[in-house]
């Protein structure tokens, strides 16, 4: 009989077996989410313009917005384009291929950094597997990844990256030439890494005040300049340094969002349960710093601390939840992993619990998620029977994947608050989109649309409803 002082790590040992099934579930599901998610959002940004540099036609992009139309990319992480157009030269174009990539991105991140933490702590193999999961499915960490393709999926590695030389297990040669290249990959990764690994280099030469966290703190520093300056000359040698500049400008001032901050529900739980780990310590009689109280206090910290500064830096988005959750994981998880329930051990159990209530989650959306993917298909099917591959189409960003291998020339209204440039708008002569799409687009275009063609609607909450292709009544210009 299992005994009720009994860890959380000895649980995970006598339930292995167990857990090895959960972990397969749980990267089973993450990989029906690459077939069956459609594109999301921003997600057009980040995989057209590798799209289009692995067929040779350079570094572009026909997402519709502040960079011009079908012009040349210029977003802040152009790494993950040159990546993808690798990539897809191997693999081939298309939606299961592009979200492997970002699901092998984040696998490697999750086996680094769980790796990196097992270093540390005595983790055995079922708790190295569980953490592993944990990492590749909740939302906060693979949400906005793994199921929707973008760049932070390269937070893990980085954080990994970032860890082997802050806190090295062992003495490692020229962790200052490891932190120097750490700061040119932040750069072409994506600048919301700069912003975060800058703080977090700050706040440990803050708390050890050592030679080496300065060393490496200023190998950092010396990154990131090092990375902006190449990006300044490789941005001004395409001609879209000003774009680059203009779009980022878009993202200071703007207000923060607790909406934005608690789209990851996994928050609404470790909020209760920071505080808990703190009080349960307290009322035990052990204080407000023991190891177990300090991990909860640092918990704490992240939740409220990390969102507000990276607001005052510019803005804080739902994606950048991770800047959060994972170092939450590696605090609190750790500290509590062979502790007694009774001693805050019982922390593991919730998270385990928030990866239960994430994969029932997955399971309960997948069935419409693969019926709306017929859907989808089913519809560019018509749309190719119906349109001349020289008619130019707007497409819904959901259809990107099925629209984009189906070699029309299509166009991705990003931001609908941009005018469409007025040649473009002229030639447009179809849309295919998504029905909650319709009156947007169409007011966005303007002219007069008649019906082609309208496919069932799935009906479930994250559905896109219908999908619809419309004709121009009126003759476009060419």
């Amino acid at each position: 009989m299992t005994s009720p002082f009994a860890s959380p790590a000895s649980l995970i040992k006598r339930w292995s077996c167990l857990l090895g099934w959960a972990t397969a579930l749980v990267l089973a599901l993450s990989l029906a989410a690459t077939l069956y998610n459609p594109a999301w959002t921003d997600e057009v940004f980040y995989v057209d313009p590798g799209a289009c540099l692995a067929l040779g036609r350079g570094f572009l992009s026909n997402g519709v917005s502040a960079l011009g139309n079908g012009g040349t990319w210029g977003l802040s992480n152009p790494g993950v384009p040159v990546m993808l157009a690798g990539w897809f030269q191997v693999f081939g174009f298309g939606q299961f291929s592009a979200h492997t990539f970002f699901f092998v991105v984040q696998l490697a991140g999750a086996l680094l950094l769980v790796r990196w933490v097992r270093n540390l702590h005595p983790l055995g193999t079922a708790g190295f597997l569980l953490a592993v999961a944990l990492c590749m499915m909740l939302h906060s960490l693979a949400g906005n990844t793994i199921f929707h393709a973008r760049h932070d999926a390269f937070a893990l590695l980085l954080f990994a990256w970032f860890l082997g030389y802050a806190f090295p297990g062992e003495p490692v040669g020229k962790p200052w030439l490891r932190a120097f290249s750490h700061g040119i990959a932040c750069v072409f990764f994506g600048l919301q890494f700069c912003g975060f690994f800058s703080l977090a280099a700050g706040g440990i030469f803050l708390w050890r005040r050592t030679r080496q966290a300065f060393v490496a703190g200023l190998g950092l520093a010396a990154g990131l300049i090092a990375g902006v300056l190449l990006l300044r000359y490789a941005y001004g040698e395409m001609g879209v340094w000003q774009s680059f500049l203009d779009n980022r400008g878009e993202n200071f001032g703007r207000p923060f969002s607790l909406d934005k901050f608690y789209v990851s529900k996994e928050f609404l739980v470790l909020i209760p349960a920071c505080l808990g780990l703190v009080l349960g310590e307290v009322l035990a009689g052990r204080g407000w710093r023991g190891e177990v109280a300090v991990a909860g206090w640092f918990g704490l910290m992240f939740l409220f601390g990390i969102p507000v500064i990276i607001q005052q830096i510019g803005l804080w988005q739902s994606p950048f939840s991770w800047m959060v959750m994972v170092p939450l994981l590696l605090m609190v998880m750790p500290a509590c992993m062979n502790r007694p329930f009774g001693q805050g051990g019982w922390f593991v159990g919730v998270i385990a619990g928030l990866l239960l209530i994430s994969c029932l989650v997955r399971l309960k959306e997948l069935p419409a998620a693969v019926a709306e993917t017929a859907l989808r298909r089913q519809a560019v099917a018509e749309f190719r029977r119906l349109a001349s591959p020289d008619e130019v189409t707007f497409g819904s960003m959901a259809l990107f994947y099925e629209l984009r291998a189906s070699g029309q020339a299509v166009y991705w209204p990003y931001d609908r608050k941009l005018p469409v440039h007025p040649d473009l708008a002229k030639r447009v002569r179809w849309l295919v989109l998504s029905e909650v799409d319709r009156p947007i687009i169409t007011r966005f275009l303007g002219g007069a649309w008649e019906q082609a063609y309208v496919s069932a609607g799935v009906g479930s909450a994250g559905s896109s409803g219908a999908y619809v292709i419309l004709r121009r009544a009126d003759p476009p210009s060419r």
